[in-house]
């Protein structure tokens, strides 16, 4: 399972509301309450912008749950991460359909009363969610995205230039880590701790005594009795000891 190529494949864990939240739903907001939307147009701007203030931030909160449950009723059965993504979305919809509708309804927008508001809107509402999550989530995976170019050079700069800079994961051998990337793998002479210092800004984790991984490498988790075992872009299986595992479960990783 793919960590982040835009991040379907990661629960959304939007945080519950940050400056940063409230200002990026905001500015949705502004945006909705300027086209409005559903008939919504017909409403003054002032009025109009309130009225989407209320109903995003209703939305994004139906939408959190709707993904936190979802993850939550299926983090043993390791679906699909597409099924993650819009399964979630539908969900809202739903709801989200039926409240947009009556508030619609109520500013004067016609419809063919001989169908169901809702059925009209659903569609259209989980349009919309779609786009909005897709946004939000490229918003928030921006910054660590960002640092993987500018961090860790030090560290980096210690590899052969054949092997590149895309890191999976390395692991400690006596007084060497055996670094693994993309490209291939290589020996360094060079003390765990010393190692994890200089990749602390990086995009990755300790997952056990002896094993640094790179959370963008991680392609699945698995079980054998009671242990979690990692695998990686590469192939390689990487056990998870019991002190990081808690770190491991927040990435939103399944099974457990």
């Amino acid at each position: 399972m793919p960590i982040r190529k835009i991040n379907i494949n990661k629960p959304n864990n939007l945080p519950l509301p940050s400056i940063k939240t409230l200002l990026i739903n905001f500015t949705f907001s502004l945006i909705l309450g300027f086209l409005g939307p559903f008939g919504s147009f017909q409403m003054p701007f002032i009025d109009r912008f309130i009225y989407w203030f209320i109903m995003f931030n209703l939305g994004f909160f139906i939408y959190h749950l709707s993904h936190k449950a979802t993850n939550w009723l299926f983090k043993n059965k390791n679906p699909h991460p597409i099924f993650l993504f819009v399964v979630p979305s539908l969900i809202a919809a739903i709801p989200l359909s039926i409240l947009v509708g009556f508030a619609t309804v109520q500013v004067g927008y016609q419809f063919d009363v001989s169908i169901p508001i809702f059925i009209i809107l659903l569609p259209q509402v989980f349009l919309l969610g779609i786009i909005i999550d897709v946004i939000m989530r490229i918003i928030h995976e921006r910054p660590s995205k960002d640092k993987k170019t500018l961090i860790s050079q030090t560290f980096i700069n210690r590899l052969p230039n054949h092997l590149g800079n895309q890191l999976i994961c390395f692991e400690m051998e006596d007084h060497y880590i055996q670094v693994h990337t993309k490209l291939g793998s290589h020996m360094l002479l060079m003390r765990m701790k010393d190692a994890l210092v200089e990749l602390n800004d990086y995009n990755g984790m300790q997952v056990h005594r002896s094993y640094w991984v790179c959370i963008d490498a991680i392609e699945n988790i698995k079980k054998e009795s009671r242990k979690a075992i990692l695998i990686m872009s590469n192939g390689l299986e990487i056990p998870v000891s019991r002190k990081y595992l808690s770190k491991v479960k927040e990435l939103g990783l399944q099974p457990f």
